[in-house]
C-alpha cells in the first residue's frame, strides 16, 4: 500500500476512472473496422525485420484509406509509432550482441553506480514513464529498459553506459541522515555555472534560464536533472513544521522517497520545542512512551508471542524508541493519522494485558500506600515507578506519602543489620 508521503511527492495527472474507461484505454482498443487487419498488424515479439517492414507499410496504406481524425486512423498512427520503435530495437539488437533482446546475452541485470538494474518485461501499455537519464519516453511495449530494484531509477538500455547518478539507496545509506539545513544554497558561481549532477553548462542570461534550484540540497540543476517535481523537505518540517511541497531535483526526490520510512530524525536533539508547540506531536510522544512500557509485557508473554501482537505495529521504531521519527511519521502526525493509529494500538494491547491474558494480569502491581485492589501497571499514566526499587504506586498516593514505602522499609532493615554488626558480644548478651 502506498503511504501518504508517496502520494505527496507524486502529482497524478490522470483523473479517477470510477467505473468507466479513460480516453487512453479507449485509444488502445482495436476499432471494429480493423479486426480483419489484426493478424497483419499485431505482430508477436518473434517478428523478423521483414515482417515489421510489411506491417509498417500496411499501416501507411490504412492511414490514407481512413478518414482524418477517425478512431481507426488514430489507432493506426499510434500502432505505427510502436512498430517503428520495434524496428529500431530489432536493428540495435542485431548490431549489439549484449542487447537484452538477444536471448543469449544474459543481460537481465546490471550493476552500475550502485544501481541494481533489472531488465523489465514488455508491458501492455507504454504508460507515463520517462528515462531518468535522457528524459525521453520509455516505450515499454517495444523498447528494452531497466529499473533499479532499490531506488526505482529507470532508463533505456541505450542509456546504461551514460548513467551518472548514484543510486539513492547507496547515497542514503552512506550519509545516514538528512540535510538538516534549510536550502543550503551556495550559488551558481560556486558550481562554476555547471549542473550539480551531469556537469552540463547552465545558461542564465535567457528569458527562460536553464538553472533550476533544488530546495533540498540548495544546488542548481539543468532541466534534464530537475523535472520540477515537488516533495516535502525534512529540514523545513523539523525547524518550521512546514509541510508544503517544494521543487526538488530527481536525485533528491529519489533519496526522499527511499528514506521516507526510515527513522532518521531525532526531534529531541534537533528541535525539542516542537513538542511544546504542536499538540499532536506531544500526544504521539506520550502514546509512544506508553507503548514502550507495554512492549516489555508483550515480549515476555507467551500468548502475545504466539499471536504476534508485537508485529501488528508495522513501524517497529515507534515502540522501540521514543525519540526518533521517520519523515512519514511526521507527515502522518500532521494529518492526524498517526495519533489515531497509535490510540487503536494502545487500546488493543491494553485489552490483552488487562482483560484477555491472565499471565500479564499476574505481572501487575498493587499500590502499597492506598492498598486499593485495582491492579496497577507501570506504563499507566497515573502510575509512579520508584527509580530506586522500581515499586509501582499511584502518583497521587506518592505525592501524599512523599517517600516510597518499600525504600523506607529497606533503609530500616539495612540500618538494623548495621546496628547488629556494630554491637560487641557483651552488648548483645546484656541486651
Amino acid at each position: 500500500m502506498r503511504n501518504e508521503y508517496d502520494k505527496t511527492v507524486e502529482s497524478s495527472c490522470s483523473p479517477e476512472s470510477g467505473g468507466t474507461l479513460s480516453s487512453e484505454d479507449t485509444d488502445n482498443i482495436l476499432p471494429t473496422n480493423l479486426h480483419s487487419e489484426e493478424l497483419q498488424l499485431a505482430l508477436n515479439q518473434e517478428a523478423t525485420e521483414h515482417d515489421l517492414l510489411e506491417a509498417i507499410n500496411r499501416c501507411k496504406e490504412l492511414i490514407l484509406e481512413n478518414t482524418e481524425c477517425s478512431a481507426e486512423r488514430k489507432w493506426i498512427v499510434r500502432h505505427l509509432i510502436e512498430l517503428r520503435f520495434r524496428l529500431q530495437e530489432h536493428k540495435e539488437a542485431m548490431e549489439d550482441p549484449r542487447h537484452p533482446r538477444n536471448k543469449s546475452s544474459g543481460a537481465s541485470s546490471r550493476s552500475i553506480k550502485g544501481h541494481h538494474l533489472k531488465l523489465q518485461s514488455l508491458l501492455k501499455n507504454a504508460g507515463h514513464r520517462y528515462c531518468d537519464h535522457c528524459t525521453g519516453t520509455i516505450w515499454s511495449v517495444v523498447q528494452a529498459w531497466y529499473m533499479c530494484e532499490d531506488c526505482a531509477y529507470a532508463c533505456h538500455y541505450k542509456c546504461l553506459s551514460s548513467i551518472v547518478r548514484e543510486c539513492a539507496h547507496v547515497v542514503a545509506c552512506e550519509k545516514g541522515q538528512y540535510e538538516f539545513k534549510i536550502c543550503p544554497e551556495v550559488g551558481l558561481s560556486a558550481q562554476k555555472y555547471l549542473c550539480a549532477e551531469c556537469r552540463t553548462p547552465l545558461v542564465v542570461h535567457n528569458v527562460w534560464p536553464d538553472a533550476k534550484r533544488c530546495d533540498y540540497t540548495g544546488l542548481y540543476y539543468c532541466s534534464a536533472c530537475h523535472w520540477e517535481s515537488s516533495a516535502i523537505i525534512p529540514a523545513r518540517v523539523i525547524h518550521n513544521w512546514d509541510f508544503e511541497p517544494r521543487a526538488v531535483s530527481q536525485a533528491s526526490l529519489q533519496i526522499l522517497r527511499v528514506t521516507a520510512d526510515r527513522p532518521l530524525i531525532n526531534l529531541e536533539q534537533l528541535n525539542p520545542r516542537l513538542f511544546h508547540r504542536i499538540q499532536e506531536l506531544n500526544l504521539v510522544k506520550r502514546l509512544r512512551q506508553e507503548l514502550q512500557g507495554i512492549r516489555k509485557y508483550l515480549v515476555v508473554c507467551r500468548k502475545a508471542v504466539d499471536e504476534h501482537l508485537i508485529w501488528k505495529c508495522d513501524r517497529a521504531h515507534l515502540i522501540e524508541n521514543v525519540n526518533v521519527y521517520s519523515l512519514q511519521d511526521l507527515v502522518d502526525t500532521h494529518s492526524g493519522d498517526l495519533p489515531s493509529k497509535l490510540h487503536d494500538l494502545v487500546d488493543e494491547y491494553l485489552r490483552h494485558i488487562k482483560t484477555e491474558c491472565e499471565i500479564c494480569q499476574g505481572r501487575g502491581h498493587i499500590c502499597e500506600i492506598c492498598r486499593n485492589e485495582e491492579v496497577l501497571f507501570p506504563f499507566a499514566s497515573n502510575a509512579y515507578v520508584c527509580e530506586v526499587c522500581t515499586a509501582v504506586s499511584h502518583k497521587v498516593c506518592i505525592e501524599r506519602k512523599e517517600r516510597c514505602p518499600r525504600c523506607v522499609r529497606a533503609e530500616k532493615r539495612l540500618q538494623h543489620f548495621r546496628d547488629l554488626n556494630t554491637n560487641t558480644p557483651e552488648d548483645q548478651l546484656n541486651s
